[in-house]
């Protein structure tokens, strides 16, 4: 049996002594830093966040960006095939026709006029049957899928987070009637759900005058009833993970309000979950309005949104003429976005899990 070493021995090391200094001086980097830290080092994280910075930029900025409007038309011409940026780089021929404008745009666009006047891209992504340019279309449709999605986001975060904490904290008939109002929520089917808004919202009223409710906002309306559900059961699962642990128990002992729990100690240790949660699942959001959009039941003319660029790029494709250009350009555009948005998902779900090394 080998001897035990004496008092002082193992500090007697210059080196080791050093080695500890330098640590207790350095402080240790927080875990959004490792977080930051992990994600730079991974080139598809880097390169999704590139792509959906740049998207995010260009769809605010869309407006001012020397692009056709996406609502001119020129009927008495035939869809044109994309030309590359040097066969046809600019024109003149920018017509200010846009149709119905928020207040952004429409502070926008006269200043788009006032910089590059009446400058426009060629149809670098070509044209389609009614002469609107493609490329302008996607970037002004990227729009309403981005919006989509953030509006989703936030009533997951805000109502998904809220609910599943308070249910998983709270005492068991609560907890029950609020699961259970989940479970009716979510067993309702969505589509006929938008269906049964439309037609409901859109009848006319007993005293004969039409409401007049867009498809758009339906559409918000259903994703704000539905979308926090499925994070408020991976809340709730997290929480009830939680409700035992030490730091909970004693601030109940304190006396501390549930909310007070929720906010201070639930919350923080399921924001990772939830991040990584919600990353994922956006893309089926967008996904869902492009569905909802190609069978006519999502964004209508003259908005635009890249569920009815593929409902035109749709019916463009027939026996006599194929224009492949106007379908390619939209699934491009949605599939880059999606690829993007599950790449940043798996590389911060990579990244906040604590038991994986840096290898």
């Amino acid at each position: 049996m080998s001897e035990r070493p004496r008092k002082g021995e193992w500090f007697g090391d210059a080196t080791f002594e050093r080695v500890a200094e330098q640590l207790a001086g350095e402080p240790s980097p927080s875990l959004w830093a490792d977080v930051r830290r992990r994600l730079a080092a991974r080139a598809s994280a880097r390169w999704s966040l590139r792509w959906l910075l740049a998207l995010v930029l260009a769809s605010l900025v869309v407006p001012l960006l020397p692009l056709p409007s996406p609502a001119a038309m020129a009927l008495d011409k035939q869809p044109k095939p994309p030309v590359a940026p040097l066969g046809e780089p600019f024109n003149e021929r920018f017509e200010p026709y846009y149709g119905e404008l928020n207040p952004l745009d429409r502070a926008l666009v006269p200043e788009r006029e006032k910089v590059i006047g009446k400058t426009q891209t060629g149809p670098w992504l070509g044209t389609d049957a009614k002469g609107r340019d493609t490329l302008a279309r996607i970037l002004w449709g990227s729009r309403t899928s981005l919006l989509v999605a953030l509006f989703a986001a936030l009533t997951r975060l805000t109502i998904g987070v809220a609910w599943g904490a308070v249910a998983g904290l709270a005492r068991s008939r609560i907890d029950n009637a609020m699961m259970r109002t989940v479970d009716v929520l979510q067993s309702l089917p969505t589509i006929f759900l938008v269906i049964f808004l439309l037609s409901f919202l859109n009848a006319p009223s007993p005293n004969g005058a039409a409401r007049s409710v867009s498809r758009e906002t339906v559409f918000f309306l259903v994703i704000g009833a539905v979308s926090w559900l499925p994070m408020a059961r991976v809340v709730r699962g997290q929480v009830l993970a939680l409700r035992s642990a030490a730091f909970v128990e004693a601030a109940r002992t304190q006396g501390a309000s549930t909310g007070w729990i929720v906010r201070a100690h639930v919350v923080p240790n399921v924001l990772p979950i939830v991040l990584v949660y919600l990353t994922l699942t956006l893309p089926s959001v967008i996904l869902y309005e492009a569905f909802l959009s190609f069978l006519g039941l999502g964004v209508e003319a003259p908005k635009v949104s890249w569920g009815v660029l593929a409902a035109d790029g749709a019916e463009a494709i027939s026996p006599l003429a194929t224009f492949w250009w106007l379908p390619l350009g939209p699934a491009l555009a949605m599939g880059a976005t999606l690829l993007a948005l599950g790449l940043l998902g798996d590389a911060l779900r990579d990244a906040l899990d604590v038991k994986r090394s840096d290898a």
